[in-house]
């Protein structure tokens, strides 16, 4: 479909077209009934002027004058008269007796003739075309007192050919209108839709999360409504979205006092737990574990405000994307699941913030063994200037139509057949996943399984960075200190 600009642009076509159109038709209407009429008049006139020549030229015969004396006179007087144009004349008696000095009563049309017995008709013309198409102006005017009639003949080719010429410089003028029509729609379009345009940028950076973004369009009576309404709604979502953001933080800061308490409390009665009752021995695990639960999602809380609140930062380092898979796997609480790449991928270095990283690809996991009876598979694959990690389960799956909102905090989606309680809930860990996907300019999405096998695959894409990858070394995995031991990068073959 086509967009805005386009559409009005395709108006101002369209109404250069069509009015170009009209006023080319209606002028070419009167320039050729004016050229016609013109030609036409001035040949009648002229006609008249001739048979009157020839009239009196036959009148001043005697009555005595043979047949010879009345031809020389014919001959005489037609050869006399002016033929502008190049006109044809011809005087055809009333007996059928005709003179002329190059047609014959061929050329005068069977109506034409017809006329002269009509006693109230002194002179009359008419246009007619040829048998070739080629148009023609016949006048004819009758001879008192010699019973006769003069026509004259004249070609409107002239004219006609003069009329073609108009036609194909109104129609070249008409191409040129509906061009500058669209040139001029496209140059108006987009003065018009400027703050449309406008809008849409400040509209696109507030769903980016800029809430400092003010629309400021130049004073106009018809927009300020409009300006004043938007820059209103923003402050208006900015404010709620602090004040929610506010509420985050200030629970979650609120509730760790309590949680240490809490903790400590658990503690001292874990190491006193083998002199407790077995069901308080139970009790305690069952604290134990939700507590540690607990202290997860306030610290995913915490995560999560600082994220929109523009709060965290990235400590980028390089490291080896396979031996940092195998170290997240390796810690994860499930069972060990071989990481699939290419050979050529062996190498891939990638600048990322490791910690982050880590959170990401462990609640990836997490995320599968609780809702998609665990992963199956974990891939990475190198795509162009980008690095994608896959982690797949065969779980119930997400339905397309709401595989956006179990990126959103606590999402849910509806019933499935995996799930008969109704719908299932996400919690924090894949809305932390976003968030620290988008920190590192990536972006996570959810698909289905490429072997079309019921299940899920989580995508995660994050920039690979070539120029940091090209590097003869990087930094490696140590058991105390984590990725700080810089070491040489491995060279496949074929490498110098």
């Amino acid at each position: 479909m086509r967009g805005l600009r386009a559409r009005v642009a395709g108006v101002f076509t369209l109404g250069a077209l069509l009015l170009s159109s009209v006023v080319g038709s209606l002028g070419f209407l009167l320039v050729q009934s004016n050229v016609l009429q013109s030609a036409e008049s001035q040949h009648q006139r002229q006609s008249v002027r001739n048979a009157i020549e020839v009239r009196q030229r036959l009148l001043g015969l005697p009555a005595n004058a043979d047949d010879d004396q009345i031809t020389n006179t014919y001959i005489s007087a037609l050869s006399f008269i002016p033929h502008p144009n190049g006109s044809d004349s011809l005087v055809l008696e009333d007996d059928g007796k005709f003179r002329s000095l190059s047609i014959t009563t061929q050329a005068i049309p069977a109506q034409m003739q017809e006329l002269r017995f009509r006693d109230a008709v002194e002179s009359f013309h008419m246009r007619y075309a040829q048998a070739d198409d080629t148009k023609k102006y016949i006048v004819g005017v009758k001879l008192p007192g010699v019973d006769a009639t003069y026509y004259e003949i004249v070609s409107l080719n002239d004219a006609d050919s003069t009329l073609r010429s108009l036609s194909r410089n109104l129609l070249i003028l008409v191409v040129v209108a509906s061009l500058a029509g669209a040139i001029v729609g496209s140059y108006s379009a987009r003065g018009v839709l400027s703050p449309v345009s406008r809008i849409s940028s400040a509209a696109r950076a507030i769903a980016n999360g800029d809430f400092s973004t003010q629309l400021d369009l130049p004073h106009d009576p018809d927009l300020s409504v409009l300006t004043d309404a938007f820059n209103d709604m923003v402050k208006a979502v900015s404010a709620r979205i602090e004040r929610e953001q506010r509420f985050t933080s200030d629970v979650s800061h609120e509730l760790r006092s309590p949680l240490m308490t809490l903790t400590a409390s658990v503690e001292i009665l874990e190491r006193r737990k083998e002199s407790l009752p077995d069901a308080a021995q139970q009790a305690t695990e069952l604290l134990s574990e939700d507590l540690l639960r607990f202290k997860r999602l306030m610290h995913d809380l915490l995560e999560i405000s600082r994220a929109e609140a523009g709060a965290l930062q990235l400590e980028i380092s390089h490291f080896l994307l396979l031996e940092f898979m195998e170290h997240v796997i390796a810690q994860a609480s499930v069972a060990y699941i071989e990481i699939e790449h290419s050979e050529r991928d062996t190498n891939t270095i990638l600048a990322a913030d490791k910690r982050r990283l880590f959170q990401v690809i462990t609640n990836l996991i997490e995320n599968a063994e609780k809702y998609g009876d665990g992963a199956t598979s974990i891939s990475f694959e190198v795509i162009e200037d980008r690095a994608q990690i896959v982690v797949s389960d065969l779980g119930p799956g997400v339905p397309r139509d709401e595989r956006d909102r179990v990126f959103e905090r606590f999402g849910r989606i509806g019933s499935s057949a995996g799930n008969r309680s109704g719908s299932t809930g996400f919690g924090l860990g894949l809305s932390l996943v976003a968030e620290h996907v988008k920190l590192h300019n990536g972006r996570v999405w959810v698909t289905d399984r490429i072997d079309g096998r019921r299940g899920a695959r989580f995508v995660v894409e994050l920039p690979l960075r070539q120029e940091i990858a090209d590097e003869d070394s990087y930094y490696s995995w140590d058991d105390d200190e984590g990725y700080v031991a810089r070491v040489d990068r491995p060279h496949t073959d074929g490498e110098g």
